[in-house]
């Protein structure tokens, strides 16, 4: 063994690239403002799994799902899959529903994907190169920020390494267990998000550039591994068709607007390289990788193959599917750092030139650290202040919301509620719907204010919360903003908004109170639900917070 791998093949590697990894991501940990579009949603399932294992509703799943959403309409159970949210649901279970403790469990899953990778580059080549590569991918702007929301990218990344370190140690070994345990990780994989299928692709990219393919197929553990594999996904591949409609635009072409790129256009095939450039890497680790990958050209090293078959799969899939977006081909971005520390392998028995490398790979490590602190994560304060003004304030557990961050604002009135009362109606669920962006599938379920007012009287609605400014730009939720400026309502509070999210800068939080309140006349709750092509019916319970009612 070459001593400078002996130096970097302690535990003490691993466990240095794990401190640095967790610092990173667990940054301003105890600020429940910060957010992210669709976090909000994550945290809520992970709440909901949380008060599904203590109800225990076996005999009634799907009833107690549409009830718990008809309450706190900010789940995403059914358009994604729930391992992350399941993991989150532990973690609150022991620490309290919060943020931080669901921050806790994304780490988790970083920590298992990092160790993951260092392992699989420590059996490719040695510890030295694990490391450097393992420095570089925790400290990568773009990788380190997605530890301050409770987003599904690292966990999903975290969990295609794991599986790809484990399927490398069957091509390794030849061990069936190896493969076995590949089959059931993929699974999980894809129980974490669904576009981890593409890992199919890694290895039969990496197979075919081995020239064995003939030799796998013939063997007992590869069907009986597939037979694992369609036995564990065949529930999820069941509930995405079910309520995944708009999973499936974004997959395979029905979606419209800006995600619709043709597939063979200059733009769609050049697009990813662009995010590459603009937000996957720095420019310092994209121009070691393409160095890296000229020396490994040189070299002729076969060792490649496995990282390379990886980004290979990463682009041909995610270059495929309709939806795009910087955090979907993340995938890559491992293997990229991988390419930009190579040379440190190929120098290992030149000792001046080795030490000068890794002192660049340091140097640049120590730049992106001090970028990723030059980032500000987004956040916006306010939120669950108004939540906790409501419970404090509200005559009966009905509260309706109108504004962009509606997610949240329901996270915090779940979060702050001990007793679980209350139901959040949601304008965009009641005056118009939509999936994903406010204009996409839109459909308006209220043209005047008279059809405001039944609305509100029929759900006999008590406190109002709106933000000042409305950015949906459909008629109907301004109609609904003058409404409670002219019509029978008191304001009760006004609550700043400080936030760096564009849609929520000089917002306000407006808490009114709907002063001719008749009694609930409607003992149900009917959603229109675009984005799973679906409408659901809920029926409210335990209405009265007094006896008025």
């Amino acid at each position: 063994m070459n001593h400078n791998d002996t130096v970097f093949s302690s535990k003490k590697s691993i466990y240095a690239i794990l401190i640095i990894m967790s610092v990173l991501s667990l940054r301003q940990i105890d600020d429940a403002s910060l957010g992210y579009p669709d976090a909000d949603r994550i945290l809520m399932d992970g709440v909901f799994l949380l008060d599904f294992i203590s109800d225990f509703p076996i005999t009634h799943i799907y009833q107690y799902t549409l009830n718990y959403f008809g309450q706190y309409p900010a789940l995403s159970i059914g358009y994604r899959p729930p391992f992350f949210p399941l993991l989150e649901a532990i973690f609150n279970g022991v620490f309290g529903v919060n943020m931080w403790s669901s921050r806790l469990a994304l780490l988790t899953f970083y920590i298992v994907g990092v160790s993951a990778w260092f392992n699989l580059i420590s059996r490719i080549y040695n510890g030295s190169l694990a490391f450097a590569a393992s420095l570089l991918l925790v400290t990568t702007p773009f990788i380190a920020k997605w530890g301050w929301y409770t987003m599904a990218g690292l966990p999903v990344l975290s969990m295609v390494l794991l599986t790809g370190y484990l399927f490398y140690r069957y091509t390794e070994t030849d061990k069936p267990s190896y493969l076995y345990q590949t089959a059931i990780v993929f699974s999980l994989a894809c129980w974490t998000k669904q576009t981890a299928v593409f890992m199919g692709l890694w290895f039969i990219i990496f197979v075919l550039l081995q020239g064995n393919l003939s030799t796998y197929v013939k063997r007992q553990e590869l069907w009986l591994s597939m037979a694992i594999i369609i036995i564990l996904l065949a529930p999820l591949a069941a509930i995405t068709l079910w309520l995944g409609k708009q999973n499936i635009a974004q997959s395979i072409g029905q979606s419209e607007g800006h995600y619709h790129l043709s597939r063979l256009s200059w733009n769609n095939l050049t697009l990813h390289f662009r995010t590459l450039y603009k937000y996957h890497l720095t420019l310092p680790v994209l121009s070691l990788s393409f160095i890296g990958m000229l020396a490994a050209l040189v070299q002729r090293d076969k060792k490649t193959f496995f990282p390379l078959s990886l980004l290979l799969a990463t682009y041909l899939f995610f270059t495929y599917l309709v939806g795009k977006n910087e955090r979907y081909p993340i995938f890559w971005i491992p293997v990229f750092c991988l390419f930009a520390t190579l040379p440190l392998y190929y120098l290992r028995n030149k000792v001046l030139t080795y030490w000068l490398m890794l002192s660049v790979i340091l140097g640049v490590s120590v730049f992106q650290i001090n970028s990723i602190y030059k980032i500000k994560p987004n956040f916006a304060t306010g939120y669950a202040d108004a939540a906790a003004f409501v419970l404090a304030n509200q005559q009966v557990p009905t509260v309706f919301f109108d504004g962009y961050n509606n997610g949240y604002f329901t996270y915090f009135m779940r979060a702050l509620d001990e007793s679980e009362s209350t139901y959040v109606l949601r304008a965009d669920k009641l005056l118009s719907s939509s999936s994903i962006s406010s204009k996409q599938w839109l459909e308006v379920h209220a043209h005047s204010t008279d059809d405001i007012k039944k609305i509100l009287d029929d759900y006999g609605v008590d406190l109002v919360v709106v933000e000042s400014r409305d950015v949906s730009d459909i008629d109907i939720h301004r109609q609904f903003r003058q409404f409670l400026k002219n019509g029978p309502f008191k304001l009760l509070k006004t609550i700043a908004v400080d936030s760096n999210r564009p849609p929520l800068k000089n917002q306000k939080l407006l808490i009114y109170r709907y002063l001719d309140r008749p009694p609930a006349s409607k003992g149900y709750i009917t959603l229109r639900l675009p984005v799973v092509g679906q409408t659901i019916k809920v029926p409210v319970k335990n209405r009265p917070i007094n006896s008025e009612n």
